[in-house]
């Protein structure tokens, strides 16, 4: 009796002594991330990280900040992490070897507008929307976009700050530009909920005008806590992994509307 207790309390002070609450930060890019306090959920990418760091009895506290600030906390060592991001977008950040999700980049434009992307420079026929500090695994266009940045008149608008999604498709839809580029599951899931943040009714209609690319989103963990980083890398990885191996990814998704 008196070794199962023992047994007992050495078991409930080793997981209290090791349980750890990490710092992970992100911008909102529903149904991937989402505001509770909006959407009523966190998304799937969250629950996902949630769910792996809880096999281990840790938990992260998320902060919901804009993008290039998310970025800067987690490369000065202020957040551990930072959840979905493409690799290319932030190479100075370390990563683990598992995918958290494939995004799928697309244009979008008014139905009223008569425009498909059909190859490499046809994007210059258009003036587009894209989220500041993206990249959209596509080196010619990144290249173009980078280009544009530094140049008067330029044909692109480039969003920063909150509510970044909301307001790129409001430039969509009020016609202050042709197209905008985002991940197809990101803009579909937005206009779901369109109406409800805004003004414009009825619910103002956009339609994909060709995909550009595909890119990987990995977890990025900040160089400024490299055993940190090692800790969540190896709880991480193996649970996403066996996601997508056995397919209960599937239990993640559904609840988002969202189908591999």
């Amino acid at each position: 009796m008196f070794r199962s207790l023992m047994t007992a309390l050495l078991l409930f002070f080793s997981n209290y002594v090791y349980s750890e609450e990490f710092e992970f930060v992100d911008s909102v890019f529903c149904p991937f991330i989402c505001d509770p306090k909006v959407d009523g959920k966190e998304g799937f990418i969250i629950d996902i990280l949630r769910d792996a760091l809880a096999t281990k009895n840790h938990t992260f506290n998320f902060t919901i900040v804009p993008y290039k600030r998310a970025l800067s906390m987690v490369r000065s060592g202020k957040a551990h992490a930072l959840p979905a991001i493409y690799f290319e977008d932030a190479p100075d950040l370390i990563v683990g070897k598992s995918v958290i999700a494939i995004g799928n980049n697309h244009f979008f434009v008014r139905p009223d507008f008569d425009w498909k992307y059909t190859s490499e420079d046809s994007w210059e026929e258009v003036s587009l929307g894209v989220i500041d500090g993206y990249t959209y695994s596509h080196q010619k266009f990144d290249q173009y976009l980078a280009k544009q940045k530094t140049i008067p008149n330029s044909k692109v608008m480039f969003i920063s700050g909150t509510n970044t999604y909301e307001r790129l498709l409001t430039l969509l839809t009020t016609k202050r530009v042709d197209a905008i580029l985002d991940d197809n599951a990101y803009i579909q899931y937005q206009m779901n909920g369109f109406s409800n943040k805004t003004n414009l009714h009825p619910l103002p209609q956009v339609m994909s005008a060709g995909a550009l690319s595909k890119g990987q989103h990995v977890v990025a963990y900040s160089p400024k806590h490299l055993e940190i980083a090692e800790t969540l890398i190896e709880i991480i990885d193996p649970f996403v992994i066996d996601l997508y191996a056995t397919g209960k990814i599937k239990t993640y998704l559904s609840p988002y509307g969202i189908t591999e």
